[in-house]
């Protein structure tokens, strides 16, 4: 039965298109006889990789406040309902031809590791191989599952008895049509998942615990575990395994300071073991830039004529104005525009990764998305900052001062709200373009915001997101309701008109 179970999901399972599982190269088109064949199995189904891109990560950082549109002169007219549907949260978005299907691409992997789970007790295998795939499986579903909720789920801090996300744990079909669990549901299997990975790494000899590889591991595991932790107001656990992360392994901050840039590589790559604070990298560069990298035609006004293409999407200066002077994180974190490197101060929505002298990502093979031990800093203070606030600000200024050119840090003294403010505050600074500001506005209770929009490079209004806005949440894809009808589509947003 089994035999047949996997690879008929592969082909009919309602949350993925035919033509996504036909691919004949599929290692899911062999059954696994042992455990090591099932860790390798994890590889090509549950592991979003380098060598590919799975577009998993591609909304994360273009539904938030780090980005506007650009005031270049770009003639957009051939593409602009669909760019305008994406660039301001319309009911219609996914609909409309610039968007990709994060929904299905999110459940393909799941159903990867749900495979692995699957077939556990029936392969060959000692006790530690069984535990390591057991681990990486657990840690990834609920990886997947943390995402997809917080995408298209309502903030569990503002409603988490409504619906969220199907919660699917076998890779086998089941009767009739999945329904939504609620945010709640899939929230606590999230904790439930996080930490039968963690029982599972803690069986592990160390070098199983955590490797130079891009296989999940331990710290990513108790790192994420403390972000989840964060996102439903739990401070406790929250700074519980953020500390397992500062305190339990060998991680240490990046000095800024100490990079030195080359002419094709002028950028540091943060999505790299180089980095001595890298705790798990995984995903293609390519899926994390995909939709921030939209370019349009280029006009010269004068005589408007087209002269090549620009990026439509810069960042925001709303986010430029968070730094201060010899913040080293400009022009580190984000790339300067080269297409506009006449200009100061212009700077295309992406970096951290490995990008070239032309502002470009490496696209070849290169990692786009990591955990960091920064993020584990952030959470500990933003856990602790009314019950421990000397803790607090020695975590913030530390990160703080490894930040900015040597000599020219000052230390911050803020106490209350004001600390607690600052601590996010510098969540944005740091983690910019890294799939986090989307989920924290989120998570401060969905404030609003406005993005402007420009015609040939003049500016004639804005998009604004209401404060509790229901755009916050994401419609469900138009067809993927049609294949579930199980399914009942979020509340959707008034479609936005410039203002």
């Amino acid at each position: 039965m089994k035999k047949n179970i996997f690879l008929i999901v592969m082909i009919l399972w309602g949350f993925c298109s035919c033509s996504d599982f036909l691919e004949p190269k599929s290692p899911s088109e062999y059954i696994p006889k042992t455990a090591d064949a099932l860790n390798e199995m994890l590889l090509g189904d549950a592991y979003a990789r380098a060598d590919n891109s799975y577009f998993i990560f591609s909304y994360h950082n273009i539904l938030d406040d780090d980005v506007e549109m650009t005031n270049e002169p770009i003639n957009y007219k051939m593409s602009i309902d669909g760019f305008a549907a994406l660039y301001s949260w319309d009911p219609d978005m996914h609909e409309m031809g610039f968007s990709v299907d994060v929904w299905a691409n999110y459940y393909r992997l799941i159903l990867g590791a749900n495979a692995a789970l699957d077939y556990l007790d029936d392969v060959r295998g000692s006790v530690e191989e069984k535990a390591y795939v057991a681990a990486q499986a657990y840690a990834l579903r609920a990886f997947y599952y943390f995402n997809l909720v917080n995408l298209f789920g309502e903030p569990y801090g503002y409603n988490k008895k409504a619906l969220g996300v199907p919660l699917k744990l076998v890779s086998s079909l089941t009767d009739g049509f999945d329904k939504q669990n609620t945010v709640e549901e899939v929230y606590d299997q999230i904790i439930c998942d996080l930490d039968e990975a963690e029982k599972n790494f803690l069986t592990l000899p160390e070098e199983k615990q955590y490797s130079q590889t891009y296989r999940i591991n331990l710290p990513a595991v108790q790192l994420l575990r403390a972000r989840v932790a964060l996102h439903m107001n739990n401070r406790e656990d929250a700074a519980k395994y953020a500390k397992k992360v500062i305190e339990g392994w060998n991680f240490s901050l990046y000095d800024l300071n100490s990079f030195k840039g080359t002419y094709n590589y002028p950028y540091p790559n943060f999505v790299s073991f180089d980095n001595p604070e890298m705790v798990w990298v995984m995903g293609n560069s390519d899926d994390v830039v995909d939709l921030l990298r939209k370019t349009f035609g280029y006009l010269d006004i004068s005589t408007v004529t087209p002269t090549g293409k620009r990026n439509a999407l810069n960042v925001s200066q709303d986010l430029l104005k968070c730094y201060k002077d010899n913040d080293l994180r400009v022009g580190y974190y984000f790339a300067n525009d080269y297409d506009k490197k006449a200009i100061q101060g212009v700077y295309v929505p992406w970096g951290k990764m490995k990008v070239s002298y032309n502002s470009a990502p490496v696209k070849a093979s290169e990692f786009g998305y990591a955990l960091r031990l920064s993020e584990a800093y952030l959470i500990l203070s933003e856990a602790v900052y009314d019950t421990d606030e000397e803790l607090a600000l020695k975590l913030i200024n530390a990160l703080r001062e490894k930040r900015y050119i040597t000599g020219t840090y000052e230390e911050v003294n803020y106490s209350g709200d004001e600390l607690l403010n600052f601590i996010r505050e510098e969540r944005r600074r740091e983690l910019c373009f890294e799939g986090q500001r989307w989920f924290d506005l989120r998570r401060y209770g969905m404030p609003s915001f406005k993005r402007q929009w420009t015609e040939l490079g003049r500016y004639v209004g804005s998009y604004i997101m209401e404060k509790e806005d229901p755009a916050y949440t994401l419609p469900i894809p138009a067809k993927i309701l049609d294949r579930n009808p199980a399914l009942i589509q979020n509340k959707l947003a008034i479609r936005k008109t410039l203002q």
